[in-house]
């Protein structure tokens, strides 16, 4: 079954943003000099490779699973949002530390900041578009969550990638306009150096954040708690099922989840009634929740302290 990737257009607007924000920021540096301009220049150049990966991840994502991946490659979205969050983040975060205690020790005053100024303009205008359109996503995703708690909860980790760099962009920029602005007023040349500093520990904070939500998405998470529940009761619901003995789901990928369930039928049934009411539930749980693509339900007899958590 095929699922409509609803977070392509987040992923293609924000490309398309952070590779034009990207060029002409380093054009300024050219200009200005300024560390904090070519630390936002990282940024965006991080954050333009960041959707490359996570459109990398969509497409293989769709492949058909052959024989020696039989579940398919749903998962590898989560794998290149992880590298995403170790190596290009952290990539970022690492050059402009860098870079803001080299001016630090060497300080220079901006060249020509009035352009400094222009380009942070018009960065904080295209990043507030791309924040607004991520943010969108997650408002209509987020069924009453807090931003937060849907962040820790959502299996889409493309979107929490996208929506925490257009953050941390909008961020950053901020911190490099005040600290550019407090130069100007007070002539002291560390400032510069200072938001290159502070726009590489954001960013740290920021992999920090991503490298932990997608290893928990690649180590393995349950369905939503809803889904589960609602699974539970297409099951138990049914007069012939004595007892849901146990219930498990894995999330293979944002939109593909596995379900293994134990149930204890009626003994009255035999072997083709239990293999004919077990393709019925298959049918309803797919009808309610098209993401659960590989269901095993398997027939056993509860037995003395054997009835299992549902999970």
């Amino acid at each position: 079954m095929k699922f409509r990737d609803s977070s392509i257009p987040v992923v293609l607007f924000a490309f398309g943003a952070n590779f034009i924000i990207a060029v002409v920021k380093f054009a300024v540096f050219l200009l200005t000099r300024s560390s904090a301009i070519l630390a936002e220049t990282v940024h965006s150049m991080a954050d333009t490779m960041n959707q490359v990966l996570l459109l990398v991840g969509i497409r293989n994502g769709r492949r058909e699973p052959d024989q020696l991946h039989p579940f398919g490659f749903s998962g590898e979205l989560y794998f290149w949002s992880f590298i995403v969050a170790m190596m290009l983040f952290t990539a970022g975060s690492i050059y402009s530390i860098w870079q803001g205690i080299h001016k630090w020790m060497n300080p220079q005053p901006v060249q020509q900041i009035h352009y400094a100024f222009a380009i942070l303009g018009v960065a904080i205008i295209a990043e507030g578009a791309a924040f607004m359109k991520a943010r969108r996503m997650v408002q209509k995703e987020r069924r009453g969550m807090s931003v937060y708690r849907y962040l820790r909860c959502t299996k889409k980790s493309e979107l929490i990638v996208v929506f925490m760099e257009d953050l941390a962009a909008l961020t950053g920029l901020g911190i490099a306009a005040v600290c550019l602005i407090l130069e100007q007023l007070t002539g002291w040349l560390v400032f510069d150096a200072l938001a290159s500093i502070l726009i590489g520990l954001l960013l740290a904070a920021v992999a920090l954040f991503l490298a932990l939500e997608t290893k928990s998405l690649l180590v393995g998470e349950a369905a939503d708690p809803q889904i589960i529940q609602g699974v539970k009761a297409i099951l138990g619901d049914d007069d012939s099922v004595n007892h849901v003995i146990a219930l498990r789901t894995l999330h293979l990928g944002p939109e593909d989840i596995l379900l293994a369930a134990k149930l204890e039928f009626n003994d009255r049934l035999n072997a083709r009634e239990i293999s004919n009411l077990i393709n019925g539930f298959e049918r309803d749980i797919r009808g309610a929740y098209p993401q659960i693509r590989r269901i095993f339900i398997e027939p056993d007899v509860l037995r003395s302290g054997t009835l299992r958590q549902l999970g």
